[in-house]
């Protein structure tokens, strides 16, 4: 089975393509001196599990995107005894994140092996402003034919009308030429499952599951290559 087969390839943004680890820490230190509180690694780990908890929460159509970005905040502070505007403090957050820049080694010179014989696309639960702002930044743009992220397009990952939509612009026609590439099992994979098309696992965190099972799983994203 080679990636021959496949006509479409969406890829997610954050740890699949660009360094959302690296840019996420960086942009909470800064946030943590704005606050005159000092930053050690457990306390990203603290906001860490809180964020993801959420984020689990929008996967499954509990919160809106908005709530998750203006919660975490005010839940992280509370530990503090601080009470925060949870939308005022995401945004300055997200202007640190929007400066994260940190591309995944590998990463341009594999977009343009693969633009040249696939037609690619963004495929993101993100926020909107940060994602576009952070392709910009590295100039990734002109790989993709179409950027789609959930808070745009009204729909998200893993549901199946996030991808019945991009299915809808892009003029899919064979499921089977379609391959979803992303690091994280409870949206792109599961939402790959959903729908009905292949799916690629960057398997950067080292995540077990027997439930959602990936077609093909890689440890970083340039070795999609090698399929």
């Amino acid at each position: 089975m080679t990636l021959n087969r496949y006509k479409y390839l969406l890829f997610d943004l954050d740890d699949t393509l660009l360094n959302f680890q690296q840019a996420q820490e960086l942009a909470f230190k800064k946030l943590l001196e704005d606050e005159n509180i000092e930053y050690s690694y457990k306390l990203f780990e603290q906001y860490e599990k809180i964020n993801k908890s959420l984020w689990r929460r929008f996967e499954k159509g509990e919160l809106a995107n908005a709530e998750v970005t203006r919660q975490r905040f005010i839940q992280f502070f509370e530990q503090f005894g601080k009470n925060v505007d949870g939308r005022e403090i995401d945004i300055r957050y997200r202007s640190y994140l929007a400066e994260g820049n940190q591309l995944f080694e590998g990463v341009v010179d594999m977009l343009e092996k693969l633009h040249k014989t696939h037609k690619l696309y963004v495929a993101s639960n993100g926020i909107g402003i940060t994602q576009h702002t952070r392709l910009k930044n590295n100039d990734l743009n002109k790989y993709f034919e179409k950027i789609f992220i959930s808070e745009e397009i009204g729909s998200k990952k893993p549901d199946r009308e996030f991808f019945e939509k991009i299915f809808d612009e892009v003029g899919v026609e064979n499921k089977d030429e379609v391959l979803m590439i992303g690091d994280t099992l409870t949206s792109d994979i599961l939402g790959a499952n959903n729908i009905g098309i292949d799916s690629c696992l960057v398997d950067i965190h080292k995540v077990e599951s027997n439930d959602i099972i990936p077609t093909y799983t890689i440890n970083k994203t340039i070795e999609i290559l090698e399929l």
